[in-house]
């Protein structure tokens, strides 16, 4: 969901502040653009050349991002990037669809008549997006997360919200590693309409269901995509 600015270039990470924050951003980045692919290996010396940071806040970064499953360190070994497998990848998408769909459920109890307004508006943006454009993925994963973060904030449950964030990114950086991000975009608008339907009409179960068939829907694709070894870009 929500995204740190990132920081990058050797000048910027050394004149930051808290340098643990700007390499963990960095490397994240890395990660989320695929700079790095599924297993390929983190080289510590690599990245304190490429950015003037030391070892120490390095390793820290990547302790943070293992935490959060997107790199395995291994000790006497080093620091991969992770490489689930389809089943493990199959199960998040479980757990990440159902609680997409409590929170759309939440939305349609909650929100505010004005909020669905902007719902609908941020998915028609979504509709007009040229896919033959120049950064037509930039573009849908910046309004699909725009589309989910005000979803989020229609359920009025904070809580639920923060742990779903980092799905959602765990969850970008699936796609990014797979299938792609324009693989999707046709069906976005439709499902996305789907679940504005259902919370205008104030009806929780047939929101829940249609954001987790939206979820379901991309996990096909990066599973699909898994299977085949292709690879997004």
């Amino acid at each position: 969901m929500h995204r740190e600015q990132r920081i990058e270039g050797p000048d910027k990470l050394l004149n930051t502040s808290t340098k643990k924050a700007a390499i963990y951003d960095h490397i994240l980045n890395k990660l989320m653009t695929g700079q790095y692919r599924f297993g390929e290996k983190i080289l510590v010396k690599g990245l304190s050349e490429e950015t003037g940071v030391s070892r120490q806040p390095i390793m820290s970064a990547l302790s943070n991002l293992q935490e959060r499953g997107f790199v395995q360190i291994t000790a006497q070994v080093g620091c991969t990037v992770y490489n689930p497998s389809i089943q493990e990848v199959s199960d998040f998408y479980r757990v990440f669809g159902s609680n997409e769909g409590l929170i759309a459920a939440l939305a349609a109890e909650r929100c505010l008549d004005e909020e669905k307004q902007r719902l609908e508006e941020i998915n028609e943006k979504i509709e007009q997006i040229n896919p033959r454009s120049r950064g037509v993925e930039l573009s849908y994963m910046k309004l699909n997360e725009e589309f989910h973060n005000h979803l989020h904030l229609m359920a009025r449950s904070p809580l639920i919200s923060r742990q779903q964030m980092a799905n959602f990114q765990l969850s970008d950086f699936f796609i990014v590693q797979s299938c792609g991000f324009q693989a999707h975009i046709d069906d976005a608008t439709e499902e996305h309409g789907s679940i504005i339907e259902a919370i205008n009409s104030g009806e929780p179960d047939a929101a829940q269901q249609s954001a987790n068939r939206h979820i379901e829907n991309i996990a096909r694709q990066v599973l699909e995509a898994m299977a085949s070894g292709r690879v997004g870009g």
